[in-house]
């Protein structure tokens, strides 16, 4: 399996191991932070967010090594699936405790414990997390700089004809478009993320504004929001279908960090 983007060597790294944290006095707010030594107090944090896998503590392992060359701290929550039910979406329609509140209360708590910068965050989710992640950053772009959705299995379209959470009408909270206008957006997905596996919400609604796999979802997600105006770009990331692992083979966590830090669309590739 040939890396899309080099993975650097980081053998003289001294690895910070993930803590696992308990939010005191919140309900079920838990979450593994890693906190490089050479953490600056103004290092804007990554949220990495899990699939339905629940694999936070990979998520914050995984990011965590090559994010200290850089003194980023990581922050990985744990939404767990008793508390937080559809937590894709943000806030569960079924009444499940608020994803977006309890994220608030997390990255709060790391500023005041781990004495770090808490106003924004960039923001990366996988799969499911993807799926939060650029919901949490159109329902409160004020809080994310940069948000990075890596194999949604679909997306809110930039349409406010259209119902939450398959678009922006009945929003649960004010959409604030210029505020959004300001957070930049990125879309990765396999060449080979087609397949109509079990996890991936499929509806006669969904299928007709978004396509029926992934791959086609990201580029119509990609394409609707740059014809709204909004910074968006897309990566089609060769020989991958839909794995966490593989994508890391792939070189996906240097791809995320070089992506934060040149903030530059990359071209999309040709439909087929």
């Amino acid at each position: 399996m040939t890396a899309l983007f080099p993975i650097p060597q980081t053998a003289a790294i001294t690895m910070t191991l993930p803590q696992f944290v308990t939010v005191p006095a919140t309900p079920a707010r838990r979450y593994y932070a890693v906190i490089p030594e050479n953490c600056a107090s103004d290092a804007v944090p990554l949220v990495v967010v899990h699939g339905i896998s629940r694999n936070a503590a990979e998520l914050a392992l995984r990011f965590g090594e090559l994010a200290a060359l850089h003194g980023i701290p990581v922050i990985a929550p744990l939404f767990e699936r008793g508390s937080f039910g559809r937590y894709q979406q943000v806030r569960d329609p079924d009444g499940a405790l608020h994803c977006d509140d309890a994220l608030f209360d997390i990255l709060a708590d790391a500023a005041v414990r781990f004495g770090m910068h808490g106003a924004q965050c960039n923001l990366f989710g996988f799969s499911g997390g993807a799926q939060f992640a650029h919901r949490f950053a159109m329902l409160h772009p004020h809080k994310v700089r940069h948000c990075i959705a890596a194999a949604a299995g679909w997306y809110t379209m930039p349409d406010c004809c259209l119902p939450w959470p398959l678009g922006l009408q009945d929003a649960p909270g004010p959409i604030d478009h210029a505020a959004l206008a300001d957070v930049r957006f990125d879309v990765l997905v396999g060449s080979l993320d087609r397949r109509q596996d079990k996890a991936l919400r499929r509806s006669d609604a969904i299928d007709a504004v978004q396509g029926v796999h992934r791959l086609q979802r990201a580029r119509r997600w990609d394409r609707a929001m740059r014809k709204a105006g909004f910074s968006c770009g897309l990566t089609i990331i060769p020989g991958l279908s839909h794995a966490f692992g593989d994508a890391v083979q792939l070189g996906l966590v240097p791809l995320v960090l070089h992506q934060l830090g040149a903030g530059r669309a990359k071209p999309e590739e040709p439909e087929t």
